[in-house]
């Protein structure tokens, strides 16, 4: 089953809520709400989140698998505060609802069926989705705010392990081992984004070439989980990571150190 009604009209409420933000009044204003009413500015992204994980809760039916789709609707409205143009606004809001729904379906697909490939499918992929707006909002409030390097990293390190153990949880069926694997990889992006900090390259770059470690790495743990990961894996994962990350760097445009 790929349509449910309750979360076709919550797409449609997460899609309402980024037009509204994304308008020519809010957008104009948003730096003069945020210093001047800065409390009703948090209670009101307050109150959204708290809407939106009773959602995933009701749908999921525990809370255990709420981290990725309200992480994933925080950084949706996160970037959209980096997009400057109308018509990019526009695609991602409706990429971010499209995958806003894919994330809830399969939430829900796996109410009754905990092993629903489809569903485990589809949410590794809203996984890697999730990780790179994640990313790309941390470092892009980093770099254009007065944000402290280890705040960047205790975020990192945060959302990180929590996604990466809903994820792991659904593969290996033990908790205390997926919440291990996961806090480690989140400690290794963490390490990886301090070193990343040191890169003369916007936001997009570094949450690109972040989400590119991020992804090695959680295809191997994800294959130790499944019993598939082998030595041709892994050599064929090194060689991906190192091609990809040479395209990206090769191509991107460096900012001088000042």
């Amino acid at each position: 089953m790929f349509f449910h009604a309750r979360i076709f009209l919550s797409s449609l409420v997460f899609f309402g809520i980024l037009e509204f933000i994304s308008t020519d009044f809010i957008s104009s204003n948003l730096a003069f709400l945020s210093a001047r009413v800065f409390f009703l500015s948090f209670l009101i992204f307050l109150i959204l989140t708290i809407y939106f994980y009773q959602v995933s809760k009701k749908i999921a039916g525990n809370f255990r698998m709420t981290p990725l789709p309200v992480f994933f609707v925080i950084s949706s409205f996160g970037l959209l505060y980096f997009i400057q143009a109308h018509w990019q606004q526009n695609f991602f809001i409706l990429l971010c609802t499209g995958v806003y729904y894919l994330i809830h379906i399969s939430l829900f697909r796996m109410r009754s069926c905990k092993s629903d490939q489809t569903a485990i499918g589809i949410l590794s992929g809203g996984n890697v989705a999730t990780i790179f707006l994640i990313y790309a909002v941390a470092y892009g409030i980093y770099l254009n705010f007065a944000i402290s390097l280890w705040f960047l990293m205790a975020t990192i390190m945060l959302i990180t392990t929590l996604i990466s153990f809903q994820y792991f949880f659904l593969v290996c069926k033990k908790k205390m081992l997926a919440l291990s694997y996961g806090f480690i990889l989140g400690f290794i992006m963490t390490e990886i984004f301090w070193v990343l900090s040191f890169w003369p390259f916007g936001y997009l770059t570094t949450s690109v070439t972040g989400l590119i470690f991020y992804f090695v790495f959680w295809d191997i743990i994800q294959c130790y989980f499944l019993e598939k990961l082998s030595k041709r894996r892994i050599v064929a994962n090194m060689i991906f990571l190192s091609i990809v990350i040479a395209m990206v760097l090769s191509s991107t445009r460096w900012f001088p150190s000042v």
